[in-house]
């Protein structure tokens, strides 16, 4: 048991009560932040789910209408399709196949018709000409600091840059979406390219960080408290 009076000294009380102030408010903001993040998957689970509805002629904010659905009419190119370096939905490694689809006033969206495997030796076919999309917006993506450059010389695509994709077809960058949409699936089931490969990859690791924060604070008092005491019985 501990013996003695409370002595931690002014300097280590002053340290630790700021010290314990951050450390609150560190938790705190966490806790503040978990309902934002919660209300945000639950606007985009409930985007994936609606009716699609139609595509604006101009968009210019794609952020904020991301994992919304629309639907439109266009004209599939008829040009080979990008093959994009990919998982699908189950983390099988293989193919994302994008191509513009134009619509009749002439801006183009880059389509992302679905997924295929590595293994599969010949291409699906596309839609090539008139043809109505339905799907999901989705952002233009950022490389990650491991992911390679792209090589469209070579047909090397490593991620699906929306500007990279619409100069290969030949599109100036008032001539498209600055976003991508994923395509719903049709056909079979087994049918391919597997469209509706919409990934909705967000943390929500707010509740552990809270729990971190505001332990870390517990512990940080209960040492303060233990070497007050400590230190009271040294001097005596």
């Amino acid at each position: 048991m501990m013996s003695g009076s409370f002595r931690p000294g002014l300097p280590l009380s002053i340290v630790t009560g700021l010290a314990f102030v951050v450390l609150l408010g560190l938790g705190t903001w966490q806790a503040q932040k978990i309902t934002r993040k919660n209300q945000l998957i639950a606007d985009i689970a409930a985007g994936l789910a609606a009716d699609p509805v139609g595509l604006p002629v101009h968009l210019d904010d794609p952020a904020a209408v991301a994992y919304r659905r629309f639907s439109f009419d266009g004209t599939a190119s008829e040009q080979k399709p990008v093959k994009v370096f990919g998982t699908n939905l189950q983390g099988k490694a293989g193919y994302h196949l994008y191509k513009p689809v134009t619509r009749e006033f002439g801006r183009a969206a880059i389509v992302n018709f679905g997924w295929v495997p590595f293994e599969l030796d010949d291409l699906p076919s596309l839609p090539v000409g008139p043809v109505s999309i339905q799907g999901v917006v989705m952002t233009n993506p950022v490389a990650g600091s491991f992911t390679l450059e792209n090589d469209s010389k070579n047909g090397n695509w490593y991620f699906a840059d929306v500007h990279e994709i619409a100069a290969h077809f030949g599109l100036g960058s008032k001539d498209y979406y600055h976003f991508r949409l994923f395509a719903d699936h049709s056909g079979e089931p087994r049918a391919l390219p597997k469209g509706s490969q919409v990934r909705v990859d967000i943390p929500n690791n707010h509740f552990q960080y809270m729990l971190t924060w505001y332990g870390i604070a517990g512990a940080l008092l209960g040492v303060y408290v233990v070497f007050g005491y400590k230190k009271d019985d040294e001097d005596g």
